[in-house]
Order: structure tokens, then sequence, then C-alpha cells
């Protein structure tokens, strides 16, 4: 599973690949939730990181599921 290019900026803050450790369902509750975030701010500096990192973690999850398309069309 590939590193989404748009995180590897943030990699020397986290494990090695401690991302990958994620499921489906946690990254889409990590979207979910700062894409709500990001409606109830008032600061536009912090609307936009909400939603960097919401994009972030859909790069993740799409990662994943390449992946997974990937291994599933080996068998």
């Amino acid at each position: 599973m590939s590193t989404p290019e748009s995180i590897k900026k943030h990699s020397a803050h986290f494990k090695n690949s401690s991302w990958r450790t994620y499921s489906y369902e946690e990254l889409a509750n990590w979207i979910h939730l700062l894409t709500k975030r990001a409606t109830h701010r008032t600061n536009s500096k912090k609307i936009e990181k909400d939603l960097y990192d919401a994009q972030n973690y859909l790069n993740m999850m799409q990662s994943k599921l390449d992946e997974f398309k990937e291994k599933i069309r080996e068998e």
C-alpha cells in the first residue's frame, strides 16, 4: 500500500506507516467528523485545516482501496 503523497510531509510526526492500521470505518469517521466540525467553525483558517485533514484521511482510504483492488484482481 503506497503512502499518499499528501501525508508524506507529516510522516515525521507519526510512527512509520501507522496510518495503515486504520480501518475503512475509522477513516470514514475521521472524514465525517472533520467535515462536520468545519461547518461549525467561524475561523476560515481552521475550516481549511479541517478540510485539509479530511482530504488526507480520504486519500488514506483511497490508497487502501487501491491496494485491495490490486490484491483481489490477482486472485
